[in-house]
């Protein structure tokens, strides 16, 4: 082996220095780092490329050059499918490397390996081989087979893969590591270029390979593309995930808020895609959402809420924008993370009526404790006083006086009843509401027991009153109520049968009686007559239901009332 000194070596020593300190550093301290392996075996093919290239310059003979550009060739075949694997795991393809696929790709390589080692048997890789002592250092003089060609052809097609890969994480995929992508492909292209123009015979130095110089300067920028940015680290590509796929939108401004990025979800937010609305102003982006622009606009805002209203349906958002700083602690820009809370919205907005309709109960009770106590009371104290004077008149002969006093002892009584039943009611409001089928029963037996008159309750199996509104079930049972107090009063019947029907579409509950019925026509010219026929239908418009009321002479009495139950 006959060796020269040639002052080109050092940059190629240089390079090929660099790239094995980058490789031992990552399998030393980088191991567990997702894509580290690609990145070590990566550094070592160029560094045999470069230390090779270096000693085939130095060499002499035509045997000793021809055995180290034989060892490049190692680098030659491979350094493609390892950059190609570097950045399949990279850019969303790892499943390959990690199912062991990219293994494949290895095999015209290595075919190309045994033939340039046994090419001096059939000359398919290179022939007509002979020095050249004209330069400043002897370089072998060949001719390419078919076998160059296909390696060629082949490596630099896994080149233009690599490219794609990285080129399409750039600029075509929503994602905001968009730097790490660019290191990579900056290192990439500065192994790759060199090498097609010497293939094509272009360059300042047409007598050797200089693309061996550049393998230190590439490594170097892909080692910062890794510590600095992290690049295949874990913890970046599962925050990509997870905000690629979240449900709620993410927007990154800067600080002339300007959108940096958003993410899917955000998309369907506004209905614009990532790159419809790259580098624009958030107040041009967000212009359909004047809530979400004022907030973007207004440093000092960090919470706001909006909605969107479709044909189909009214969504609800609530924004947390947070600011952005690097290490130091210098303000980088703004975050914006908009969640939906239609459900959240409709929740408080239930509760709020609920508790709204608990205030109406609890005033109604307060009401009924007050007339208890006042109203009731002097009622009562009235009615035991008349009646305790007119047993004194009764007593002492005074007849004149004593009827009008049963007449005052009747109103107050009946006053006192009526105040008595109202403030029973009232009380037992909120258990009605709770229970509206047990109310229900407990009315139709005191009916009974008051009026002697036999009531049958039709109701469908199951039918357990949710779909009813409490203040509709209440409603309800007053009216049916008032019916049997009517059919008390004036029917004169001896049976009465309560049905419900239940659909659907709507609630039907209907009254029926055999007495002897009424002129529906004249009795509605009757004002003092249909007073509680009149609170009836104030009742049901109160509820949204529709009351008729069919009778006749000698045909008994038949209310129906129908109430429109509400969807969803």
């Amino acid at each position: 082996m006959q060796l020269q000194y040639i002052w080109y070596i050092w940059p190629l020593a240089a390079s090929a220095a660099m790239s094995l300190f980058l490789g031992i550093y990552a399998l030393v301290r980088r191991t567990n780092v997702k894509g580290a392996v690609g990145f070590i075996l990566s550094m070592f093919v160029v560094t045999i490329w470069s230390s090779a290239n270096a000693l085939e310059m130095s060499s002499t003979d035509l045997a000793t050059k021809l055995f180290w550009a034989n060892m490049q060739y190692f680098a030659y075949c491979y350094s493609p499918v390892t950059l190609l694997a570097l950045c399949m795991q990279f850019t969303g393809y790892d499943e390959w490397v990690q199912n062991r696929k990219v293994l494949w790709l290895a095999v015209i390589p290595t075919i190309i390996v045994m033939l340039v080692w046994t090419d001096e048997l059939h000359g398919l890789v290179r022939y007509d081989l002979h020095m050249d002592y004209s330069g400043l250092f002897p370089v072998i003089v060949k001719k390419y087979g078919l076998a160059f060609f296909i390696h060629a052809a082949y490596s630099h097609l896994l080149n233009i893969v690599a490219w794609g890969l990285l080129i399409r994480t750039i600029f075509f995929r929503n994602t905001i590591y968009r730097k790490q992508a660019i290191a990579l492909l900056i290192g990439m292209s500065l192994i790759v270029i060199p090498n097609i123009l010497y293939v094509l015979g272009f360059g300042p130095v047409k007598r050797f390979d200089i693309t061996p110089v550049f393998f230190g300067p590439a490594g170097w920028i892909i080692a910062w593309g890794i510590f600095r940015f992290k690049m295949f680290d874990l913890v970046p590509l599962a925050r990509t995930t997870v905000i690629e796929t979240m449900d709620a939108g993410v927007m990154v401004l800067d600080l002339q808020n300007r959108v940096r990025d958003i993410n899917p979800s955000f998309e369907r937010i506004i209905g614009l895609t990532a790159s419809q609305v790259s580098s624009k102003r958030a107040e041009k982006v967000c212009a359909i959402i004047p809530e979400l622009a004022k907030a973007c606009m207004d440093r000092s805002i960090t919470h706001t809420e909006f909605s969107i209203n479709t044909n189909e349906s009214s969504k609800a958002y609530e924004v947390l924008l947070s600011p952005l700083t690097d290490n130091k602690g210098m303000l980088l820009g703004r975050l914006a993370v908009t969640y939906e809370i239609t459900e959240k919205k409709q929740t408080q907005q239930a509760f709020l009526k609920q508790q709204r309709k608990l205030a109406v109960i609890e005033e109604k009770e307060r009401m009924a404790r007050d007339m208890h106590d006042n109203l009731g009371q002097v009622l009562g104290f009235i009615n035991l006083q008349a009646q305790g004077i007119r047993q004194e008149l009764l007593n002492a002969g005074v007849d004149t006086a004593s009827s009008k006093l049963d007449k005052l002892v009747n109103v107050t009584q009946s006053a006192h009843y009526e105040i008595k039943e109202y403030i029973h009611n009232v009380r037992n409001a909120s258990s009605m509401e709770k229970n509206f089928i047990s109310a229900l029963k407990k009315d139709i037996r005191d009916f009974e027991e008051q009026a002697g008159i036999y009531a049958v309750l039709d109701m469908p199996i199951g039918f357990t009153a949710q779909e009813l509104e409490p203040n509709v079930g209440l409603n309800i049972l007053n009216i049916v109520k008032e019916t049997l107090n009517n059919v008390r009063k004036h029917s004169e019947a001896d049976r009465v049968k309560i049905s419900f029907l239940l659909t659907q579409e709507q609630l039907c509950i209907t009254t029926e009686d055999n007495g002897k019925g009424f002129d529906i026509i004249q009795y509605d010219k009757g004002p003092k007559k249909t007073f509680g026929l009149n609170i009836m239908r104030e009742r049901a418009a109160e509820i949204g239901a529709q009351i008729d009321i069919e009778s006749g002479t000698g045909k008994g009495s038949r209310i129906v009332l129908c109430l429109p139950l509400k969807k969803g």
